[in-house]
């Protein structure tokens, strides 16, 4: 890990580098992400080495780990400059691998443990190692409200804290200025949490307050749209797959997304117009699921009636001809249970009509007996 005025030397030049209009020399500009990226890799080793020590409840060891040369927690103060998102928009931009974020939260777990092993003491060394490297001002005015609340007794702390949130206040003007201008998300979003999420004890400028708040409006809205075009792609998918029921839940997911977005945008209408061809094949599938539910209600009527042994030849006929209208046909199984109970209807039908024409031959018999034997006497 280099020295401290090295890294300081290293973070002017990516500075100066984001700040040049010329384009920068390749070989200058690898170089310049080759040893940021060391160093802030290098940083998180150590936060994760002091982590372990601190979850085994070694506050001691891992605070002297922290305090080993170059100082720990000056350098991530240092590593934690305002331009890295910046930075890495550049250099992804150039096709070079994104800077990894550095393990903040493991950084105030380590200065949390500070403040229990020497409260104040080490607080005041680590303000007075950043007012002397000159580390961006929200770090030092996050410091300093941890010095105020741990020594609220001194009341000078207070009145530095107010100095120092005065001061802040006009740099987040200009910045959220420049930020809204350039259209950079990344600073709107660190610069709403800073305002939002910090406890001032400076109120902020109402009018850079509304600007930053109209801009995260926006950009929730953009988010919201982007969001919206991923689940119309998974919509898309699932069609595709003929998975309706999956379809359906996107469905309802997409109807509440898009409240959030801007839907006079042209993304949105876009996205509107592609989830709309969607929609219908939703829809189509919602009725053949309704006409396939009203088929099997009438094939189960159907098979009813075939069953009964008191159903007519006519309510059979009717049954069948309305299952025969949908266009699911009629199912085989159930197609030979009709044919076969035709069979058996018309068999007894015509057993019964040889039943009737016997009798009737055997009374014209008897008839004629009778009358012979009347006759002939």
């Amino acid at each position: 890990m280099a020295e401290i005025s090295e890294i300081h030397e290293l973070l002017e030049s990516v500075r100066v580098t984001l700040s040049s209009s010329m384009n920068p020399n390749r070989e200058e500009l690898d170089r310049l992400h080759s040893e940021l990226d060391g160093e802030i890799r290098l940083a998180n080793k150590r936060l994760r080495e002091c982590d372990a020590l601190l979850a085994e409840g070694h506050r001691s060891e891992a605070i002297q780990l922290a305090e080993q040369e170059p100082n720990l927690l000056e350098v991530v103060s240092i590593l934690d400059f305002p331009e890295l998102p910046e930075w890495n928009d550049f250099v992804a931009e150039l096709g070079l691998t994104v800077t990894p974020e550095l393990q903040i939260d493991i950084a105030t777990d380590i200065n949390s443990a500070y403040s229990e092993d020497e409260p104040l003491e080490r607080l005041l060394r680590k303000f007075r190692v950043l007012s002397l490297a000159r580390a961006p001002l929200r770090s030092r005015i996050d410091l300093l409200r941890q010095i105020a609340k741990r020594d609220p007794g001194t009341a000078y702390w207070k009145d530095d804290l107010r100095s120092y949130e005065e001061v802040r206040i006009r740099q987040i003007a200009d910045e959220s200025r420049a930020a809204v201008s350039s259209r950079d998300v990344s600073r709107i979003r660190t610069i709403s949490e800073e305002l939002h999420k910090k406890p001032w004890s400076v109120k902020p400028d109402r009018r850079v307050m509304e600007k930053i708040d109209t801009a995260m409006a926006e950009i929730k809205k953009l988010d919201a749209t982007r969001q919206l075009q991923k689940l119309t792609a998974q919509l898309k998918d699932a069609t595709e797959a003929d998975d309706a029921e999956l379809a359906r839940d996107l469905e309802e997911r997409w109807q509440q997304l898009a409240a959030k977005c801007d839907q006079s945008s042209e993304m949105f209408q876009d996205t509107k117009d592609d989830a709309a061809v969607l929609f219908r094949w939703i829809r189509q599938a919602d009725s053949q699921d309704a006409e396939d539910a009203r088929h099997a209600a009438e094939v189960k009527k159907l098979s009813k009636v075939l069953r009964s042994d008191r159903s007519k030849l006519e309510d059979i006929y009717r049954q069948y001809d309305i299952v025969a209208e949908f266009s699911q046909g009629i199912p085989e199984a159930v197609q030979e249970r009709y044919e076969a109970r035709i069979q058996d209807i018309e068999r007894a039908q015509k057993m019964k009509k040889m039943g009737v024409m016997g009798a009737v031959a055997l009374a014209v018999i008897l008839v004629l007996v009778v009358a012979g034997s009347l006759i002939f006497r």
